[in-house]
């Protein structure tokens, strides 16, 4: 069965598209991380969108589907697309996904009706926009996209520190002296380019998942930026080449195949991973919920120390409200912990290890309050 998968991957197998789609894939990804944390993830779906009205218009102009004046009409409808954008955010005091909605539709519109109107008689594949047509990517798509993943690296290179300051205080940025403007506005260009580049090589669903889906699951992973830029890298090479050795496989397109594995790997980390993942924090509540009960038990045990046994018990479950089942629970695990003791009055007191547990207990939920009260 081995040999057999092996025998198929090395018939089917083209270092061409090999190469050509770890380039986009590493293209995409270096900008991504920005585009998460700056909350702009919906301009890459609106520029795979509005990109058709620039190759519509270019078309009308050349008459020639082959043209590059079609990639130029699409480069530069994103761009428009991009400062439309930031102008309503800025001006119209929208949120960045109210005011990209707003300029999706209106140039999307725009486009379908001057296709419907204007070239009825031009087959558009839409097939191959959205999937793209990666198994016959010919090797002269490198001269398209090499040269974006080195310009996109030299900038991050050169403006890191700055992008850094601008994304998480852009008030600190300006004060610094950065210009704010021209730092956006030299990354959603970039963000544009590469979004139209890499869409005509390998369609609107790959672009989209590899720009963000890295980038989102290397935010689970750390809190660190420059690490968080590394391992979306890594991360969009291991989806990329799952994608698309699965896909020599089983026949399946592979940019639909690499966005599935994109979202699998981004659920696995959401799900399993061990500070922020959805298991940890069920297992990390479930904790905390245990520890507050037992907080709340031992500060009644301690206001009623000096009462009969029986009483003292029905006081603190009738001031708790809590069911039997609850409470004798809790009451055994006191004892087990050996927080709570018997004195020589036959009366429940509170042992050393159970002042301690207060204390501490008291500590961490006032640092928790004082947390989420500062966030």
């Amino acid at each position: 069965m081995i040999i057999q998968f092996l025998n198929k991957i090395a018939t089917k197998f083209e270092w061409d598209v090999f190469l050509i789609l770890t380039i986009t894939s590493l293209a995409l990804a270096s900008l991504g991380i920005f585009l998460v944390l700056k909350k702009m993830t919906m301009t890459v779906d609106a520029i795979s969108h509005t990109v058709l009205l620039g190759i519509v218009l270019a078309f009308l102009i050349t008459k020639n589907l082959n043209s590059p004046l079609l990639i130029i009409g699409a480069i530069l409808t994103g761009l428009i697309t991009v400062i439309f954008t930031e102008i309503l955010k800025k001006h119209a005091q929208i949120s960045s996904d109210g005011a990209i909605n707003i300029i999706l539709t209106f140039l999307f519109s725009i486009a379908i009706i001057i296709i419907n109107n204007y070239t009825r008689n031009v087959h558009i594949d839409t097939d191959a926009v959205f999937l793209g047509n990666v198994e016959l990517i010919h090797i002269k798509q490198i001269y398209k996209i090499f040269p974006i993943l080195i310009i996109n690296i030299i900038y991050i290179f050169l403006f890191f520190k700055e992008i850094k300051i601008f994304i998480f205080d852009p008030c600190l940025c300006a004060l610094l002296g950065f210009s704010t403007i021209i730092i956006n506005y030299l990354l959603m260009t970039l963000v544009s380019v590469t979004v139209v580049v890499c869409f005509d090589i390998v369609g609107s669903i790959m672009v989209i998942s590899c720009m963000i889906g890295p980038a989102m699951t290397a935010i689970l992973l750390t809190s660190n930026l420059l690490s968080g830029f590394l391992l979306s890298l890594w991360i969009s090479l291991i989806n990329t080449y799952l994608g698309y050795f699965l896909g020599i496989l089983w026949d399946i397109p592979i940019a639909s195949l690499i966005a599935i594995i994109t979202l699998i790997h981004f659920l696995l980390v959401l799900i399993c991973e061990k500070r922020k993942g959805i298991i940890m924090t069920i297992i990390q509540n479930h904790k905390q919920k245990k520890n507050l009960l037992m907080l709340n038990l031992l500060i009644h045990l301690e206001n009623h120390q000096n009462q009969p046994f029986k009483k003292q018990l029905t006081i603190i479950q009738k001031d708790l409200q809590w069911n039997n089942k609850i409470f004798n629970k809790c009451i055994e695990q006191a004892f087990k912990n050996n927080y709570i003791i018997y004195n020589k009055n036959n009366q429940i007191t509170i042992s050393l290890f159970g002042k301690n547990f207060i204390k501490s207990q008291q500590q961490n939920n006032n640092f928790l309050y004082f947390k989420n009260k500062k966030c």
